[in-house]
């Protein structure tokens, strides 16, 4: 029995010896894999009008007026045209996930029978005048880059009778008709993207900037969005799990608010609190001394909402800076403008690796017609490697 022991002792020890650089090759190969890459967007689409003539319009009379204004700019802003730029800017990015604020959906109705409530009296406006996301998102598959809502926002919503005409003695009370802005904030994820997403979620903020119009209170309405992502991974690359999450801090009132509205982010039950990996985008309109918020640059105060997610909260701030702002009336008054100052972010925690950032839409040579610009922000790319 000796030479067949030994025999099948020898048979072993080459089979060790044969499956050992297998097993070794394999956990080496294991360990050689990268990490995972992704790229995400930020990128304000500019309503089309500057709403604080409105808001701040003394009586009813005046903030008709100020309505007639506001479609006025919105038409001459030509989101048409725009979004042609902007579904340039996003195709050539590749953004895996897409955060998107003012994704406004504008509508209106002629003659005027004084505006929905709360301001009005007459019923809602049915006619879509312009849906920023429709014409996004068809501009965007002619370029095939084809992009889902993984998570929609409803936020500010009014409806006001508008003096287009500047007629005082034409309509009712002077409007000849009534104009409606719904705005919306989003998530897009990339069709054929590596990264998968599920349980969308959203929400608006307790806190809100309430100003009269007339006389009326107008809650506006901010809020936020954010799905679970998941990068597959391959035979080279490790797969990574993530909560993105995109936002649109209030932009008037006093800055306490939107640092507030910061702050309902990563109070408990916030969407920023997680265990798991974080990236986290959007226009927060608040920023850090290099980002020129803050004295002596702007109204103190303005720095609030972004040291409270820096300092406080412990978020890391990626991306790259200037991103804001072109004025708001875009032609002939553009000329060399340049961004001088930063309220879009993309930040991450815990500390995640950017390999490249840039922003886009920030030469104003690059215009539509009748000189239009993509937006009155610039859009904010950011590279990252995952862990």
């Amino acid at each position: 029995m000796r030479p067949r022991v030994l025999m099948l002792a020898l048979i072993a020890v080459a089979v060790a010896a044969l499956l050992a650089p297998a097993a070794g090759s394999a956990a080496k190969a294991k360990k050689g894999k990268k990490d995972p890459k992704i790229t995400v967007m930020s990128r304000n689409l500019y309503l089309g009008a500057d709403l604080g003539p409105a808001i701040s319009a003394p009586s009813l009379p005046a903030a008709f007026d100020a309505a007639g204004e506001i479609i006025n700019d919105v038409d001459a802003s030509n989101f048409p045209a725009r979004a042609k730029l902007l579904a340039k800017e996003i195709a050539k990015a590749k953004p895996d996930l897409l955060g998107l604020q003012e994704l406004a959906l504008w509508k209106d109705q002629t003659p005027s029978d004084l505006g929905a409530p709360p301001l009005g009296v007459g019923e809602p406006a049915t006619h879509v005048r312009y849906d920023f996301l429709k014409l996004l998102q068809k501009q965007l598959k002619r370029r095939n880059a084809n992009y889902r809502v993984a998570s929609l926002q409803k936020e500010f919503s009014a409806e006001l009778p508008a003096n287009t005409d500047g007629d005082g003695a034409t309509g009712v009370l002077g409007a000849d008709m009534d104009g409606s802005l719904t705005m919306r904030d989003a998530i897009l994820v990339r069709k054929g993207s590596k990264v998968s997403v599920s349980k969308p979620d959203s929400g608006n903020f307790a806190t809100r900037y309430e100003p009269e119009v007339g006389g009326i209170m107008i809650p506006v309405d901010r809020g936020w969005e954010s799905v679970e992502a998941r990068v597959k991974g391959g035979k080279k690359t490790k797969s990574a799990k993530f909560r993105f999450v995109n936002t649109h801090l209030e932009s008037f009132g006093d800055p306490a608010i939107r640092e507030a509205q910061a702050r309902e982010l990563f109070a408990k039950g916030g969407p920023l609190k997680t265990k798991g990996q974080l990236v986290f985008v959007g226009d927060i309109n608040s920023g850090s001394k290099k980002d020129r918020v803050g004295p002596p640059y702007t109204t103190a105060g303005d720095e609030g909402a972004y040291n409270a997610l820096v300092k406080d909260f412990g978020m890391k701030n990626l991306g790259t800076r200037h991103t804001c702002c072109y004025p708001d009336v875009f032609d002939s008054v553009i000329g060399d403008y340049r961004f001088d100052h930063t309220v879009d972010h993309v930040m991450v925690k815990p500390k995640v690796k950017q390999l490249d950032a840039y922003v886009t839409g920030d030469d104003p040579s690059v215009t539509g017609p009748g000189g239009v610009v993509a937006s009155d922000h610039g859009g904010l790319v950011s590279r990252l490697k995952l862990k």
